[in-house]
């Protein structure tokens, strides 16, 4: 078994240097110690296991390569450096209490529960890591056979072909969450045509999923019904007059209305349009909320929930949503980070496009990586001749 690499974050402090004492006078299996410290101290020389070690400085990009790291630093450095270390795939022991509210950190005191360490979720890559035993937690999606059969075969019909599936709601994520934003807490609301689909981040992956029946389309249908017009009249009505704040509409304002069977047109109080879609959106606002305190984010006041999708735009809705959502800090979702992209495409009914793209874009990244370690595949597809065009044009985080 290979010793690990150890990093001692805050190693020129009176902590750091109990650290290294204790480790030292252990003989703390060690493979290389790395000592980082503040940039004030970086470039000193400390003396461990009978050598001298230059100091670095510690930033978040310090943890490449590092197995374990000992924390002996602020609570408000190690709020900004510790998720870094985890995503590095280092387990981190902090002597703060940065972290002692958050659920899934043990706080560890050997005499006492040494096995509460078991199975914490704070390693989030343990490749080169050693273990007796490995266990992994996953988040299942499934979806219909026969409707992935269709869509495929939707897709294939139109002259292209299939490379891989993705979950509509993470295709967004790409494009509209930052990792520290999903590190920390974050959920997309994808309010869509038919359905809004949810998926929430904790720790940098998927901590939720969800779908609620509820959509623009349900919207656009309420005003069909109800007032006895086309489909198409009732799309065209809702994106020109309505809004989810009637009391904010002139009561006296009239709109002409085409109904079915008859060839004149008919007058419709204004408010009475926004009242239907007031209703609607209350109960979508509701249902948002449940699957949220189900998914934990709701409780979370740290966390970052984000509202995109076509229908996201309603007017009022967005309001709507602070309102009757108070402990959710929440934002609409722009794919407005994105270089050279048009205008016209930083709109939230773009965010899974361009978030799909992304994923193409990230996903044929790492597929190129991995060819040119081994040796082996063909990158000269015409898919990844697309996505590198894509990469010419979109700037990631």
């Amino acid at each position: 078994m290979t010793d690990p690499v150890v990093a001692v974050l805050g190693a020129t402090g009176a902590v750091g240097n109990v650290v290294l004492n204790v480790l030292a006078e252990r003989n703390f299996p060690c493979r290389e110690l790395i000592p980082l410290a503040s940039r004030r101290s970086a470039g000193k020389s400390i003396s461990f296991g009978g050598r001298d070690h230059i100091v670095r400085e510690g930033t978040p990009e310090s943890f490449g390569g590092i197995d374990l790291v000992f924390s002996a630093v602020d609570s408000s450095v190690s709020r900004e450096l510790v998720p870094h270390a985890v995503n590095a795939g280092a387990i981190v022991i902090d002597k703060t209490s940065a972290w002692r509210y958050e659920d899934d950190v043990p706080l560890v005191i050997p005499e006492v529960n040494p096995g509460d360490i078991d199975g914490h979720n704070g390693i989030n890559n343990p490749v080169g890591m050693h273990a007796a035993g490995l266990e992994v937690k996953s988040h299942l999606v499934t979806a219909g056979d026969s409707f992935v059969r269709n869509l495929d075969s939707a897709v294939v019909t139109a002259g292209l072909k299939v490379k891989q599936m993705v979950l509509e709601p993470l295709a967004s994520s790409e494009a509209l969450l930052t990792s520290k934003e999903k590190e920390r807490g974050a959920a997309i609301v994808d309010i869509g045509g038919g359905t809004t689909d949810i998926v929430a981040f904790k720790g940098g992956s998927i901590l939720y999923t969800s779908v609620v029946p509820v959509g623009g389309f349900q919207f656009t249908n309420d005003i069909s019904m109800t007032f006895n017009t086309s489909f198409e009249e009732a799309e065209q009505l809702k994106l020109k007059y309505a809004s989810t704040e009637p009391a904010s509409i002139d009561m006296r304002e009239q709109i002409d209305v085409s109904v079915l069977g008859r060839s004149a047109k008919v007058n419709v109080y204004r408010r009475d349009i926004c009242q239907l879609v007031r209703e609607r959106g209350m109960e979508l606002i509701r249902l948002i909320d449940l699957k949220l305190q189900e998914s934990g984010i709701g409780q979370n006041h740290k966390a970052q929930v984000v509202m995109t999708g076509g229908a996201s735009s309603l007017p009022g809705l967005f309001e709507m949503a602070q309102q009757y959502m108070p402990n959710c800090n929440i934002r609409i979702g722009f794919p407005d980070h994105l270089a050279g992209m048009s205008e016209e495409l930083e709109a939230p009914a773009y965010s899974t496009g361009v978030g799909m793209l992304l994923w193409a874009l990230r996903n044929e990244r790492v597929a190129e990586g991995l060819i040119e370690k081994t040796g082996t595949g063909t990158r000269g597809s015409a898919f990844g001749g697309l996505v590198n065009k894509i990469g010419n044009l979109i700037g990631t985080k």
